[in-house]
């Protein structure tokens, strides 16, 4: 089928750009574990805490020169109606909006809606099992953006994920008005990351749509089981980053928002370095501006 109503990339998501040839890096906010958070059923958090941490995130984008976002995750509506009122008023980066299910995404929905902020919002995730009814909730909102996610039994190998996607998944967009998608292409372990990478390659290539996963998925599975330590799951996330980052990731799931003290900075190593191999090469299709990576942060490593 035709790509519906799904432009191609790159787009622009309140100011954001994903699919400008360099990752807009996600972090997760208000999981279950995250220590800010006082109460999940009424959504109660430390607000001081947070308010640091989005200050801490606003001076790494300006260090580095990359962009970010936040998944936020809600257990209850309530929860996501005030998750999205403090982060409204605290940042301007794009909120993806994740609850754990769908009376509560949809919640989220309405309130972006009410705050006038659906221009900077988006959903994480439309997938297979996501129902009419929340589609329906969705158009209404005049929330226009979406990662699509192709994680599925069925859908193991690249070539199986762009049928997913042109046979269901862009139908769906258009059900729920959504003209601008990224693509997860899911990382369930490990040796998945290699997977991952061609997956990325290839909805790019195939079918002009922004790709990325969350390579954290994998990278903190032995830690929640006791295997290694936290340290060592910093440092496995790092790598699976960068392997994707390789493959052309648009955006990055990193994991808790906490991480970014340590991934911002090594992905913009890889970013800088990735522009200057296709400036010497003549690979590049451009000169990158000045807010990149290679000009942003590297001159202050040497």
């Amino acid at each position: 089928m035709a790509l519906s109503n799904v432009r191609s990339m790159p787009y622009s998501l309140g100011g954001t750009v994903f699919g400008s040839g360099k990752p807009v890096m996600v972090g997760s906010v208000f999981y279950k574990s995250d220590k800010k958070v006082k109460d999940h059923r009424s959504g109660e958090i430390d607000e001081a805490a947070l308010g640091t941490e989005l200050k801490e995130v606003r001076a790494l984008e300006e260090t580095v020169g990359l962009s970010h976002a936040f998944d936020v995750i809600a257990e209850t509506p309530a929860a996501m109606e005030r998750y999205l009122t403090l982060l409204s008023e605290g940042t301007e980066n794009p909120l993806l909006i994740g609850g754990l299910d769908e009376k509560t995404r949809v919640a989220g929905y309405k309130k972006a809606k009410d705050l006038n902020i659906q221009g900077r919002c988006g959903v994480n995730s439309i997938g297979t099992g996501t129902s009419d009814d929340e589609l329906s909730s969705l158009r209404e909102s005049g929330i226009k953006f979406a990662v699509l996610q192709t994680l599925e039994p069925s859908s193991v190998y690249p070539e199986e994920k762009t049928k997913l996607l042109k046979d269901k998944l862009l139908g769906m967009c258009e059900r729920g008005g959504i003209e601008m998608a990224a693509v997860d292409v899911g990382i369930i372990d490990f040796t998945s990351t290699w997977l991952a990478g061609e997956s990325i390659r290839r909805v790019k290539s195939e079918l002009g749509l922004p790709a990325g996963c969350a390579p954290s998925n994998a990278a903190y599975q032995p830690l929640v089981s006791g295997r290694i330590t936290r340290e060592s799951a910093r440092s496995i996330n790092v790598a699976l980053c960068t392997i994707v980052q390789m493959a052309g990731a648009d955006f990055l799931l990193y994991g808790p928002l906490k991480a970014s003290g340590y991934l911002f900075e090594a992905a913009a190593v890889v970013e800088g370095i990735k522009a200057y191999g296709e400036r010497v090469s003549g690979q590049s299709k451009g000169r990158p501006d000045r807010s990149h990576p290679l000009y942003k942060f590297l001159p202050k490593l040497m």
